[in-house]
């Protein structure tokens, strides 16, 4: 199982002394290795990090071996979306493999759990999802889902949501899913390769998307208010844990 940890947003509303979302800070801990910790139980034989932005700060950080698993980089020069960063990438992914975004942060994040279902069930892909409030569901992506969580249908940033789970950046794939990538076509909005759209054209030629509950809650981290709520809801975890 590979690792694709997409790293390569700039984070400019952060006001980092390092300009890359990935060095935000969170109880003094950076968001990287937060996303790299998470993933280390899941057997990785390799890590392949997307940078862009301050790629040589990241590459000094991590070295080419992070907790003994070899760690390679792929320069996303513009960035054109998630799907984007993966077609960058997949000349160098030959086996199952996650896809995680650096500027989320799961609580309590179930990634062993959601390893072995991926493994068990057969899926193409398994999309972390966590329930959240209809405003940050609108943030993200909703997904029509049938009765065991099968994706029948999938909209990024939605003005109205199909449910209450809300889908994140982290993805179990099976390497189908980079067949059906070589077929996607720029969003006609945004003229960028966008994850939902390349999800929702695995569902339309037929491949097993499903989602499972990847945490107990997610954030997207963007902007200093957002570290301050993330760090609030944590301290409100702790007093409740007392």
């Amino acid at each position: 199982m590979q690792l694709v940890l997409l790293a390569a947003g700039k984070g400019s509303r952060l006001n980092l002394p390092i300009t890359n979302k990935c060095f935000a800070k969170v109880y003094n801990k950076y968001l990287l290795d937060y996303n790299l910790e998470m993933f280390l139980a899941c057997k990785l034989s390799e890590i392949i990090i997307v940078t862009g932005y301050n790629a040589e700060y990241i590459k000094k950080y991590i070295g080419n071996t992070y907790h003994g698993v070899s760690v390679i980089y792929v320069m996303q020069e513009q960035l054109l979306g998630v799907a984007h960063a993966l077609k960058i990438a997949s000349d160098y992914i030959h086996e199952d493999f996650i896809m995680c975004l650096s500027d989320e942060l799961f609580i309590n994040p179930k990634v062993n759990e959601m390893y072995c279902y991926f493994k068990d069930s057969q899926c193409d892909c398994l999309c972390g999802a966590v329930k959240d409030t209809i405003e940050n569901i609108q943030k993200a992506y909703t997904m029509d889902l049938t009765i065991d969580g099968t994706i029948l249908q999938l909209i990024e940033k939605p003005q109205s949501v199909f449910n209450e789970w809300k889908g994140t950046g982290c993805c179990f794939m099976k390497q189908t899913m980079l067949t059906v990538l070589k077929k996607l076509l720029p969003n006609a909005k945004r003229n960028e390769y966008e994850m939902g759209d390349w999800i929702q054209l695995a569902v339309n030629y037929g491949l097993k998307c499903k989602i499972y509950p990847i945490a107990d809650a997610n954030f997207n981290i963007n902007t200093t208010d957002e570290i301050l709520l993330v760090e609030s809801y944590f301290a409100n975890l702790k007093e409740e844990n007392h």
